[in-house]
């Protein structure tokens, strides 16, 4: 599920780069000041040596729209106008997460060189409700409680407390008169679309990544008949919020696969086999830190994300089971402790609502800690184990399953993609797409996509603009380096255990 976070220190490298989850982006508003929408900033940006008009308001919606006496949520608009004077559709940011903001800086967004697409198209993002605005559904305790108890992050003790947390930060919200019922996917859709009609769009183009893809399928369920075309950037269909296990298993053995044929590069031989003798003989500590195997295998699954930081985590196990040195595998371990910094009550919000019939259909504990892979289900784990804690109405079953859709759909994903893999895509929701076409990208994972994707702006332009999809203007990964460009040394590492 995302986060995005900057480098401090070369320690902290590859904890930034799982943090790539979802990342950058693009924006005009034909009326203010209407009911709904103020005004709050209007500037001048300069973006590529250009001058763009900034807007900053907000969107004034009712949490519960069946009541007339609802408590009122305030929600963050930032739209950049288009350069020219005849603009076509909008294009509406759909980010990923759950639990992460909507609204993204502006420097990240000129990183991505959009004057091109900015010449002709508004580019807009709307605060997602639980994250953007008042009501922010964020607790640090339930966050801290997601690293365990005496370092067995799984254990009956860890889970019971996690649920605790969970079951008292829920209290709080009703206490408050906060309705979690009002903060689900369908929510967050009709804020979205409250927007839209204010602002003056007849029709609008999505532009979504990972967890924005499904904001952006249900939107075309709900909303049929306002959305031009869509990109979905590493898409997720219904259910697959919960990374299931073999997922990563069947990325782990792709990669196998391409360190056996790759040329330039001594054989280290093979990284399971070498990530399964550093777990059998995983030592209690490193230096004077507890290691839990559990969390080690949670930043692994985190480092997956990136085709770079997976390269540096298998290294690291190469050291831990040739060499007999675990410092890397600690701090994998503490990277994992350092990236979760999601809206955590938003990602709860959102998943159970969205994925799960008040959790009947999922495994016990035991069936989640069980796994005949190498990194088990560490995370989901926690999550799926826990949710029914989370007390949510589930969103109707229609929009729980995929269906028959007309619209212009782009869906890319990567070869190197545990996270949204392409297969999935393939059999989950293409199907049901019936203008839609499906492109795989070769050497990328997850972040790789987005990254790739967002500085292609001809790419972004001709499709928004025509339709068409030229793969050729993507930028290309033709090789992937499977060797390690960063070492760690075991004193920074050890100040990183010590500080963070």
């Amino acid at each position: 599920m995302k986060s995005s976070t900057r480098e401090r220190t070369n320690t902290l490298t590859f904890g930034c780069l799982i943090l790539l989850f979802l990342l950058q982006p693009f924006a005009k508003v034909h009326s203010q000041n209407k009911e709904g929408f103020s005004l709050k900033n209007k500037e001048v940006v300069k973006i590529e040596g250009k001058d763009y008009v900034l807007l900053r308001g907000e969107l004034t919606v009712p949490e519960d729209r069946s009541k007339p006496d609802s408590r009122v949520l305030i929600i963050p608009v930032q739209i950049i106008r288009a350069f020219g004077e005849n603009a076509a559709e909008p294009i509406f940011w759909l980010d990923g997460g759950p639990g992460a903001s909507n609204i993204l800086s502006i420097e990240k967004i000129a990183s991505a060189s959009p004057s091109k697409l900015l010449t002709n198209h508004d580019f807009v993002c709307i605060g997602y409700r639980g994250v953007d605005g008042t009501t922010v559904l964020k607790s640090r305790k339930i966050n801290k409680s997601f690293k365990g108890l005496h370092h067995k992050m799984l254990s009956d003790e860890s889970l019971n407390n996690v649920e605790a947390k969970i079951k008292a930060y829920c209290s709080s919200l009703k206490k408050d008169g906060i309705d979690i019922n009002q903060y689900t996917i369908l929510n967050v859709i009709d804020d979205l679309d409250y927007a839209r009609q204010l602002l003056g769009y007849a029709k609008i183009n999505l532009l979504s990544a990972s967890y924005g893809t499904r904001v952006a399928l249900l939107y075309s369920y709900r909303y049929p008949l306002v959305i031009r075309r869509t990109i979905m950037i590493g898409a997720c269909p219904p259910g697959y919020f919960l990374t299931r296990q073999e997922q990563a298993e069947n990325i782990i053995n792709y990669y196998d696969s391409l360190y056996k044929v790759s040329s330039g590069m001594e054989y280290k031989g093979s990284i399971k086999d070498a990530m399964q003798r550093a777990f059998d003989n995983l030592p209690r500590r490193w230096a004077t830190f507890r290691l839990d195997a559990d969390k080690i295998k949670a930043g692994t699954t985190g480092m997956l994300y990136a085709r770079g930081s997976a390269v540096w985590a298998f290294n690291a196990y190469f050291k831990a089971a040739n060499e007999g040195d675990f410092s890397e595998l600690y701090m994998l371990q503490k990277i994992f402790e350092m990236s979760n910094k999601a809206i955590i009550g938003d990602v709860y919000a959102k998943t159970v609502s969205a994925d799960w019939e008040n959790t009947i259909d999922l495994p016990t504990r035991e069936q989640f800690r069980n796994s005949s892979t190498l990194l088990g289900n560490n995370i989901s784990a926690i999550y799926g184990s826990t949710a029914h804690a989370w007390s949510i109405k589930s969103i109707p079953d229609e929009y729980k399953k995929c269906r028959v859709s007309e619209d212009e759909v782009l869906v890319i994903s990567g070869d190197l993609d545990f996270r949204t893999p392409a297969d999935i895509t393939n059999r989950e929701l293409m199907p049901f797409l019936k203008n839609g076409k499906h492109i795989v990208l070769k050497n990328m994972s997850h972040s790789d996509i987005l990254l790739n994707v967002m500085k292609s702006q001809d790419f972004l332009y001709q499709y928004f603009e025509s339709g068409i999809v030229d793969e050729s203007l993507i930028r290309s990964v033709p090789v992937l380096d499977l060797t390690s460009q960063s070492r760690l040394g075991k004193v920074k590492i050890f100040v990183a255990g010590l500080i963070m």
